[in-house]
């Protein structure tokens, strides 16, 4: 049993640096720390409960300090012809095609075309169309590092995007795959009940 704890914690620890976001990594990381301190006060192994109650402690202050940082945030227009956008959009092709595969910039008909600004850096993206009154989102891509949902509460976030959002009511948008779909459930999405894998949310 002992040891099963010892490959536990080395499998948290192993896994923690196979993230590239670093908020879940420290968090991975103190996870396996504390399976070792639990494991080495088992063991009696006192160095190693030692080393890794003193990196539980580091995690925890990066954790908390992360969570505690204020960042900027700010929606930057650009036009559907614009270099950073072809850029940004041929970078991130593979994860764009995960959570939209079906995505072609060229099949929109004026597409509107914002930056998620983080801390002055374009971290996402987000494309959408006027249909009927309604905004269609085709495209709401963060890139992997930034995934911690406060870009996406920033862009959705009515009373302080008030000019990109006037006019219309509710947004829509078209699940590309579960990930996705678990996404804008989380950000307040309703799944249409006549037309599977469509989702509105009042704006």
């Amino acid at each position: 049993m002992i040891e099963l704890i010892g490959y536990a914690a080395s499998a948290l620890v192993a896994v923690s640096l196979l993230t590239s976001n670093v908020l879940r990594l420290r968090v991975l990381n103190l996870a396996g720390a504390v399976v070792f301190v639990a494991y080495a006060a088992l063991a009696q192994a006192w160095p190693v409960l030692a080393v890794n109650l003193f990196v539980a402690c580091i995690d925890l202050w990066h954790i908390v300090a992360l969570k505690s940082k204020s960042d900027v945030f700010k929606l930057m227009p650009v036009g559907s012809a614009d270099p950073l956008l072809a850029n940004f959009l041929a970078y991130h092709a593979r994860g764009i095609w995960q959570f939209f595969p079906e995505f072609d910039l060229a099949a929109l008909r004026a597409p509107r075309c914002v930056f998620i600004l983080r801390n002055l850096l374009p971290v996402g993206l987000f494309i959408y169309t006027e249909e009927g009154g309604d905004l269609r989102v085709h495209l709401d891509y963060v890139a992997e590092d930034y995934r911690d949902l406060k870009s996406a509460r920033f862009l959705f976030n009515r009373e302080r995007n008030p000019e990109i959002f006037a006019g219309f009511t509710h947004f829509t948008a078209a699940s590309g795959s579960p990930k996705h779909a678990q996404y804008l459930r989380r950000m307040g999405f309703v799944e249409d009940g006549e037309k599977k894998g469509f989702f509105r949310k009042k704006i």
